[in-house]
C-alpha cells in the first residue's frame, strides 16, 4: 500500500486536453487530498477530465489517478440549484 508523508518528495504531472497543465516537484504533503487541493489550486484554468500522474521519488513508487475538475464552486452550485425551474436536462428529450 502507498502512503504519502510530509518528507516525501512528490513529482506532479496534470495532463488536460492532451495537453499538460501542471508540473511541479513538492514536499510536506501528507494525502493524496493534499495533492489534488495543489493540483486544482495551481491549474485554476483546467476544467474537465484531468489524469494525474504522481511519482513518490522518496518511497519509489507511482500512481495515476482521473478525476473531473470543476469550475463552478460549491456556493455558485448551490446558488443555481435554488433557482425557480431548474431541472436536470431529459436523457430522453421527453418533458413530464
Amino acid at each position: 500500500m502507498t502512503s504519502i508523508n510530509r518528507t516525501d518528495r512528490l513529482f506532479i504531472t496534470a495532463i488536460s486536453g492532451g495537453a499538460t497543465v501542471l508540473s511541479s516537484c513538492v514536499s510536506g504533503m501528507a494525502s493524496i487530498g493534499d495533492v489534488y487541493r495543489h493540483v486544482k489550486s495551481k491549474a485554476a484554468t483546467a476544467k474537465g477530465v484531468v489524469t494525474l500522474y504522481l511519482r513518490n521519488g522518496t518511497q519509489g513508487w507511482s500512481q495515476h489517478h482521473t478525476f473531473v475538475l470543476n469550475t463552478v464552486t460549491q456556493s455558485q452550485h448551490k446558488e443555481s440549484n435554488n433557482n425557480i425551474g431548474f431541472s436536470y436536462p431529459s436523457l430522453f428529450g421527453a418533458e413530464f
